[in-house]
């Protein structure tokens, strides 16, 4: 997989280069889903449509400019800027997302895909629970 961090990308058509600004101008642990990333790029591009910046968003994903979250429980992905591994944190009440500063060792995956007798490509850790603020108003 290529990584090229640059905003100003010339494989990439202006609407991708523009989701990718979008998202950069967030800055890495911003989490954001597709609509609100379409609601953004339409302030500044009205004529841009929601397929375009779904279609930019798989391509800045595939060429790993972007990371796409799936997480449990989760209406839908979410999107921020490509940086170091990390896991994620899901408040089951608000919904709210954080990063989590965890990540499993290499030789950790790899036990775990021999044992499997399997090829791990990509990992994926999520927590899930009440945040800080959700948990404290239930108490």
């Amino acid at each position: 997989m290529k990584t090229n961090t640059s905003t100003a990308d010339p494989r990439l058509a202006k609407n991708y280069r523009l989701v990718n600004e979008i998202l950069s101008e967030q800055g890495h642990g911003t989490h954001l889903s597709a609509a609100d990333i379409y609601a953004l790029a339409k302030a500044r591009r009205p004529g841009i449509g929601f397929t375009t910046v779904y279609r930019a968003l798989a391509r800045l994903h595939e060429l790993g400019m972007v990371s796409e979250i799936l997480l449990p429980g989760a209406d839908n992905a979410y999107y921020e800027t490509a940086g170091s591994a990390h896991a994620h944190f899901r408040c089951e009440l608000c919904g709210k997302i954080d990063d989590v500063d965890y990540v499993l060792t290499p030789r950790v995956v790899a036990e775990l895909a021999r044992k499997h007798q399997a090829q791990v490509t990509g990992v994926s850790v999520t927590l899930q629970g009440r945040c800080a603020s959700c948990k404290d108003r239930d108490a």
